[in-house]
């Protein structure tokens, strides 16, 4: 009896210790796989996977198996011994079933295992969505893209819940390829461009938390497509036969949300949470930015409708970048390289604010105020990025007011009169290009690029400003003789050069001096093009005697002073 209780009492103690090595076992299996480390911000959610197992083909058996089920769902619907509203509803939940065991999966730390369920159950889901929408009729195609962002909405959580990236990419990849189905099967832009909204929504979630940034370009690339058709066949005057109606304003409100998606992404990443911003990030900002205003103008634009709303969202998004960047600025949120993106952002989006807001005639008014506002807060404040931005707005008011157009034109003979506006933006040229020249904080050379637009800009309405002068002196005389017009004209240009010869000499303006070669220049091919080409003897005289004094003294007068 005594020897049976002892072999007993070893065979107990045998027991508890392969129970414990069982035990630390699956200790060791379940750190490994179900519990990881919370995911802290900026870390790479990308999962290192374990070697292909042996057991791939009983994987890939097991998935025949599960889509055999769905097909014997199928068969009974075709059959006409389920209804197809019925069919349809255990064929989802049927897939829902195998997307939550791909969870479980997961957890247990089969991770191949997740990845075929998952791959099963997409494969159930996404076809039996477009199936119900365009076989069966039985699903309009509003309701259709609700259940496809349902189920990427499910498959993307049990993805992001277990840090299952070919789950991720399984399941992103299939919901594209849905949308695009139904969307050439319905015909329905709206619900497409939706759709894809939806899912663009949670893969920039998840960009935010730093997880497969590699997502973004397909469904940014699929959503920018859709866009695209949406602009090109809202924008005809009638819809295509067998498009779903969609009226121009719903579908320019559709347009704009994309702007507001990836905007708002990117200040998430760039500013709260300090991250550079990427090359997806300005390629796709861009891209949203012009399909979302400019397509939602063209849209409302092409059926006479008015262009308020994409001007508002840009000039509302402009002053945010503007905004951004004084933050950036001020608090260093995140790299250099944000501020160039946040203040270009602005002052482009502020500029197609401004263009589609105001009427046509105002924009040299606008852009005006614009540019003496930037150019005086750029200098108040110190910020080299305010002055560039004033002096383009100031340069886009000279355009757009004609006065460039006639600058040009007055090269080749005399030209109608400039009116108020055009010589209001050429005042104020010389006025902001005087804030910045006075300006002690931009004495490098570096930091008067602005200062030479706007001195560029100044000369050009000198330029002109003499020509008309001497036109209206002598205005009977120079319309009649081609040869004398371009003798005066020539010398306009070379008195102009040796005066900014003259003034840069001191070198407190060092951008005027950089003009005076480049008139120069411009003086010698009118030289050869037009007054030897249209004068005689006589006024070839004056031109080249002229013109060679100005080669003689600009050099001269370009050399500083001598010290004492």
């Amino acid at each position: 009896m005594g020897d049976r209780l002892e072999e007993l009492h070893r065979a107990q103690s045998r027991l508890a210790e392969r129970l414990e090595r069982l035990e630390r076992r699956v200790g060791a299996l379940e750190a490994a796989a179900g519990a990881r480390p919370a995911l802290q911000d900026g870390e790479d959610v990308q999962p290192t996977a374990p070697a292909l197992p042996q057991g791939s083909l009983a994987l890939l058996g097991r998935t025949l198996l599960v889509l055999a089920g769905a097909y014997l769902v199928r068969a009974l619907t075709d059959g006409h011994l389920l209804p197809p509203a019925l069919g349809v509803g255990l064929g989802v939940t049927y897939a829902a079933f195998w997307q939550l065991r791909a969870d479980r999966e997961a957890l247990a730390g089969r991770i191949h295992s997740a990845a075929f369920h998952d791959l099963a159950s997409s494969l159930i889901a996404f076809p039996l969505v477009w199936e119900a929408t365009a076989r069966f009729e039985l699903l309009p195609s509003p309701v259709a893209s609700v259940a496809l962002v349902a189920f990427y909405g499910l498959g993307l959580a049990v993805a992001w819940h277990r840090r299952l990236a070919t789950n991720a990419a399984l399941t992103t990849a299939l919901a594209l390829l849905t949308a695009l189905a139904l969307l050439v099967s319905t015909r329905d832009l709206l619900a497409a461009l939706l759709a894809l909204l939806a899912i663009a929504c949670g893969v920039e979630w998840l960009a935010w938390r730093e997880s497969w940034l590699g997502l973004r370009w397909p469904v940014a690339a699929t959503l920018d497509a859709v866009a695209l058709l949406t602009i090109a066949v809202v924008s005809r005057p009638q819809l295509p036969e067998g498009y779903a109606p969609l009226a121009p304003a719903v579908a320019a409100a559709a347009l704009l949300v994309i702007p507001a998606v990836y905007v708002g992404s990117i200040a998430a990443r760039t500013l709260r949470a300090r991250r550079a911003v990427t090359a997806f990030e300005m390629v796709q900002g861009s891209a949203a930015l012009a399909l979302g205003i400019a397509g939602a103008a063209r849209t409302l634009s092409a059926h006479g409708l008015g262009t308020l709303a994409p001007g508002v969202v840009a000039l509302l998004l402009g002053f945010l970048g503007y905004g951004a960047a004084e933050a950036r600025a001020q608090r260093r949120l995140g790299p250099a390289r944000n501020l160039y993106l946040y203040s270009t952002a602005g002052g482009l989006l502020t500029a197609a604010g401004t263009g589609l807001l105001a009427p046509a005639w105002s924009l040299p008014i606008v852009w005006t105020a614009l540019g003496l506002a930037a150019v005086a807060l750029g200098r108040h404040r110190d910020r080299t990025m305010l002055r560039v931005h004033g002096a383009l707005y100031v340069a886009a008011a000279v355009a757009q007011s004609g006065l460039l157009l006639s600058c040009a034109r007055a090269l080749g003979g005399p030209v109608p009169p400039d009116g108020p506006l055009a010589w209001t933006t050429a005042l104020a040229a010389v006025a902001a290009w005087l804030l910045l020249a006075t300006d002690p904080s931009t004495r490098a050379a570096s930091t008067r690029l602005p200062h030479l637009l706007l001195a560029l800009l100044a000369l050009l309405a000198a330029v002109r400003a003499a020509q008309a002068a001497v036109w209206g002196l002598l205005g009977g005389v120079l319309p009649q003789d081609a040869g004398v017009s371009a003798v005066v004209r020539t010398a306009v240009l070379g008195a102009l050069a040796l005066l900014l010869a003259a003034i840069a000499r001191r070198g407190s303006l060092p951008e005027l001096g950089w003009l005076v070669y480049p008139l120069v220049v411009l003086g010698g091919m009118k030289l050869l093009l037009q007054d030897l080409r249209e004068g005689r003897p006589a006024t070839l005289v004056a031109s080249l005697a002229f013109y060679g004094v100005v080669l003689t003294l600009a050099p001269r007068l370009m050399k500083p002073r001598a010290a004492g």
